[in-house]
């Protein structure tokens, strides 16, 4: 489970930048919001809102960045792969050259670990990792003048082996190489980060997910999710085409041994036909691609990612969630992440959104669960729970947050009194 993660110099974030889900003892409300795990309640879904170009997306990027630092800066040599995603805050002169430094504090069990680095364009300047039971104890430190480790919650043989033959590359990870062979508390970590899955704005980037699961036990899951928001589907399924007619020129870029799988060119839904007197009178095969809405192909590109992650306890963040999806559907996705009956294992969500009525539907969010993106005047944006603020009406639980946050007392709103004088003026 997700508590904490900071970072700070990254894309539009000058400044250290906390996302802090670690749940509020002044609310008392939707008990089921929240999951108390170890030293503390942790919110099980967390929702962003700013105006456009204030951040929102750039959050979800800063995170996705450690993610893959984490996950390959061990298998990276040397080429880019890190690096090339790697932004600083570009507005101010000081950043451009500055180094930037991640943070995640997050639970395993009922053990906290908080884990992060610090980098530049080219190299891990620092790393850590600490070790929480009782007592907050360092297990990883590094810096340009030393690496130390804890025998006792490491591998002794695979630790001192990398350290001793200096096998750790000044642009990798120490804990991704402990990773990398097979230590088990790093692996435990790595596999942490893992499960962190991060989609964007565009769903052909993870569109290929749920198709792959069409041909897995998953694909009832994703029917019953399917017809449960009534888009009218009765069966789905991918569109498999031989190997016979794939292109040359695409089949010598292809390894070897994937010609032995299967391959896909689109997904055909099933929808019922009826006669003149609208009885049924069999089925009629459709695409997703060409004959569907934006907003169906949406909810089934969500429907595995969603489904995997409550079955697995995992952390799902979903950028411009609400994009191409029904208002009574948005608020049916976030109740699944609410209710113990569909998330057993305390999976979390991580949404950005401009629906304001999520804000004033009763009892779905809880105050200490919503966030504010703002940016300045200087191009700095930042995030801010609204429990921050210290307009009491915020903290009312009769308060309308969404009026509230319209109004501007909340920050992350456009300011538009110009927008009619600067059409008119062109």
């Amino acid at each position: 489970m997700l508590a904490q993660f900071k970072f700070n110099n990254f894309k539009c974030f000058r400044d250290e930048t906390i996302l802090n889900l670690v749940a509020s003892n002044y609310f008392k409300d939707a008990p089921d919001n929240i999951t108390s795990k170890g030293f503390y309640s942790v919110v099980n879904t967390a929702v962003v809102y700013g105006a456009n170009a204030s951040g929102k997306t750039k959050l979800f990027q800063a995170f996705n960045f450690m993610r893959a630092v984490v996950l390959h800066s061990a298998n990276n040599k040397n080429n880019g792969v890190w690096q090339d995603l790697y932004d600083t805050f570009k507005l101010n002169t000081a950043t451009t050259t500055a180094t930037s430094s991640f943070e995640v504090v997050f639970l395993i069990g009922n053990i906290q670990y908080r884990y992060g680095f610090e980098l530049n364009k080219e190299t891990i300047v620092a790393e850590w990792l600490f070790r929480k039971k009782v007592k907050e104890i360092c297990i990883i430190y590094r810096d340009d003048s030393e690496l130390t480790y804890n025998s006792k919650y490491f591998n002794p043989k695979i630790a001192e082996n990398l350290k001793s033959a200096n096998m750790v590359r000044p642009d990798a990870l120490f804990l991704s190489a402990l990773s990398v062979w097979n230590d088990v508390l790093a692996s435990d970590i790595t596999n942490w980060f893992s499960n962190a899955n991060v989609i964007s704005t565009s769903i052909n980037n993870f569109m290929g997910y749920s198709l792959s699961k069409l041909d897995t036990p998953m694909k009832d899951r994703i029917l019953s999710m399917l017809k449960g928001a009534d888009i009218g589907i009765e069966d789905i399924e991918p569109n498999e085409v031989s190997v016979d007619s794939i292109p040359a020129e695409i089949k010598r870029m292809l390894p070897k041994e994937a010609l032995n799988g299967k391959f896909y060119n689109g997904i055909k839904t099933i929808h019922k036909v009826y006669d003149e007197n609208q009885m049924p009178a069999g089925t009629t095969v459709l695409t997703l691609e060409t004959d569907e809405s934006y907003g169906t192909a949406k909810i089934f590109a969500l429907s595995a990612p969603i489904i995997d992650t409550l079955e697995g306890g995992k952390i799902l963040w979903v950028d411009e969630f609400d994009n191409g999806l029904h208002y009574q559907l948005l608020v049916a996705l976030i109740k699944l992440f609410h209710s113990p009956k569909t998330n057993p294992h305390n999976a979390q969500l991580i949404i950005n959104t401009h629906n304001v009525g999520l804000l004033n539907e009763e009892e779905l969010l809880r105050r200490d669960q919503i966030y504010v993106t703002s940016k300045n005047r200087y191009g700095e944006s930042s995030i801010k729970p609204i429990t921050d603020y210290s307009d009491g009406a915020i903290l009312r639980k009769s308060a309308k947050i969404g009026k509230l946050y319209l109004d501007g007392r909340l920050g992350g709103t456009p300011n538009l009194n110009n927008f009619e004088n600067s059409i008119m003026d062109l």
